[in-house]
C-alpha cells in the first residue's frame, strides 16, 4: 500500500515526465511525496518496509530517530519557507535498525515536497539520483518561468479591454478608488472626466456594430495619445470612458475636456470611404476631500455627462459641489 492512488500517481507522472519512471522503482533510495507538514502523500517500493514497521504512522518524523526528527524538522522549514532544494544526513528506521541516508529535499510548483534518501554507503546510485535530481530541478525551475509567464499575461488581459486596449472597467476602477485614497491621505487635488460619444446608437443602426467598433478603436486611440501623464483612461462600458486625473484641480480638468471637444470634432472618421464626424459629451467633477468618496465623486460626473447631453451635447459641463 502506498498511500492513496491519485498522490502516487502524481509521484509517478512527476519521474516520468523527465524519463526517471524506471529510477524511481528499481532504486534502493527512498522517494517520497510530502505535505509541507511532513505528512506522507505518496511513496516508492524501498520505503514499504518502512511503513509496514509503522503502519498508522503518517508523519516522515516518526520513522526517524528523536535524535534525527529536529534535524529534519529544519529541513523542512527551509525548503517550505524559502521554497529551495536543501540536503542533510538523517537516520531512519527504529530500535537498532537504524541506517544512515543522505536526504534531499525539493519543492514541487504542486506545493509539495519531493524527499529523497541515500544510504550513505552506496556511492555511485547516489550520484546517479543527485545528477538526476539536479536535471529534474532545472526542468521544475523552467517551467516554473514559463508558468509566470502565462500567469503575467492572463493577468494583464485580465485588466485590458479587448476591443479598445484601454484599461477595462474594472481597472480604471481600481485607479480612481487608489487615487482617492490618495488624494485623502496627502490632501492632493484631484478630478476626474467621464466622456460619452454622442449618438453612438445612430452611427451603429446606419453604419452597422463594426462601424461602431472602429468609432470605438479610433477614439481610444485619440485619447491615449492626448492626455498626460500621469492621468488614466480606460473603458468604462459601451460607449464611455472614464478619465482620472491625479494632482489636478477642476481648472485643469476643464481645460483637457474642452480641448478633448475640439480635438475629438476636428478628427473624422473614416469609415469605408465614407468620413464621419464625432462628437462627445464630458462631465468633469474634482473630488472633495474628506466630505465624500469615490462613489460619490463618479455619481456626480455622471450627472454632469447627462446635463452636457441635456444641453445639447458636443460639449463638457462641470459638476457643482
Amino acid at each position: 500500500m502506498r498511500a492513496n492512488r491519485d498522490e502516487f500517481e502524481l509521484l509517478l507522472s512527476l519521474f516520468a515526465k523527465y524519463g526517471l519512471e524506471s529510477c524511481m522503482e528499481s532504486t534502493r533510495s527512498l522517494i517520497i511525496l510530502l505535505n509541507g507538514d511532513g505528512s506522507l502523500l505518496a511513496w516508492n517500493h524501498s520505503f514499504d518496509p518502512f511503513k509496514d514497521a509503522l503502519h498508522d504512522s503518517t508523519l516522515l518524523r516518526d520513522f526517524l530517530p528523536p535524535s534525527s526528527r529536529s534535524h529534519l524538522d529544519l529541513l523542512l522549514s527551509t525548503v517550505t519557507h524559502d521554497r529551495l532544494k536543501t540536503q542533510g544526513q538523517l537516520e531512519l528506521g527504529q530500535g537498532d535498525h537504524l541506517s544512515e541516508y543522505t536526504c534531499s529535499l525539493l519543492p514541487t510548483p504542486e506545493g509539495h515536497i519531493l524527499f529523497t534518501a541515500e544510504p550513505v554507503q552506496v556511492r555511485p546510485e547516489l550520484d546517479e539520483v543527485r545528477a538526476e535530481l539536479r536535471r529534474l530541478r532545472q526542468l521544475l525551475a523552467r517551467k516554473e518561468t514559463e508558468l509566470q509567464a502565462v500567469i503575467t499575461q492572463a493577468d494583464e488581459v485580465s485588466h485590458t479591454d479587448a476591443l479598445t486596449f484601454l484599461p477595462n472597467r474594472r481597472q480604471i476602477m481600481i485607479d480612481l478608488q487608489n487615487a482617492v485614497e490618495f488624494s485623502e491621505r496627502y490632501g492632493t487635488p484631484l478630478s476626474i472626466s467621464m466622456l460619452d460619444i454622442d449618438h453612438f446608437k445612430r452611427i451603429n443602426d446606419i453604419y452597422g456594430h463594426p462601424a461602431g467598433d472602429d468609432v470605438l478603436r479610433s477614439l481610444a486611440g485619440h485619447l491615449r495619445d492626448h492626455i498626460r501623464t500621469p492621468d488614466t483612461i480606460g473603458r468604462f462600458g459601451g460607449e464611455e470612458f472614464l478619465i482620472v486625473l491625479p494632482h489636478s484641480t477642476i481648472k485643469a480638468a476643464s481645460e483637457q475636456a474642452e480641448r478633448l471637444c475640439d480635438q475629438i470634432r476636428s478628427s473624422p472618421v473614416m469609415i469605408g470611404e465614407k468620413s464621419v464626424t464625432v462628437t462627445v459629451s464630458i462631465g468633469v467633477a474634482q473630488y472633495m476631500l474628506h466630505k465624500e468618496d469615490w462613489q460619490s465623486l463618479l455619481n456626480r460626473t455622471d450627472a454632469a455627462l447627462y446635463q452636457a447631453k441635456n444641453n445639447g451635447r458636443d460639449r463638457w459641463v462641470v459638476s457643482e459641489e
